[in-house]
């Protein structure tokens, strides 16, 4: 295996992680069926192509633990990758401001809420409007 993304995802489940690799195959008359671990989970993979499945995240009880994930071509034997998955909590938004700001953009808007990932501790971030009114958001 070659990589995963995203390392995470909520605790409702319904991620889809995207795992490349090689060899991977789909041959269901010879019990050949590509299966993700996620921690105990096991969930049936889809396959894409010899280099890439997709797993969709079963739910989990086990907040911001780093949980082993693994891949199965059969379901029976586990290949450790090394990667891990982690869950977070569904994040609340309670209010930002300001809501508006110059059309030139550089003003900051701050966040306030619950159960942000770690990539949001910072609870800043800076919002830059283009003449064409597109929006980019680059957290601080």
């Amino acid at each position: 295996m070659i990589s995963m993304h995203p390392h995470s995802g909520l605790t409702r489940g319904g991620t889809q992680v995207e795992v490349v690799g090689l060899d991977f195959r789909y041959q269901p008359e010879y019990g050949v069926v590509p299966h993700c671990k996620f921690g105990d989970k096991i969930v049936r993979a889809t396959f894409d192509s010899t280099v890439r499945i997709v797993c969709t995240t079963p739910p989990s009880d086990e907040p911001l633990e780093m949980l082993p994930f693994e891949v199965s071509l059969n379901g029976v034997d586990w290949t450790k990758t090394g990667f891990t998955f982690s869950y977070y909590h569904e994040p609340k938004l309670e209010t930002f401001f300001p809501s508006s700001g110059p059309i030139k953009g550089g003003t900051e808007i701050y966040f306030k809420g619950k159960n942000f990932p770690s990539m949001m501790h910072s609870r800043k971030s800076k919002v830059q409007t283009n003449t064409d009114n597109k929006h980019q958001r680059r957290l601080s």
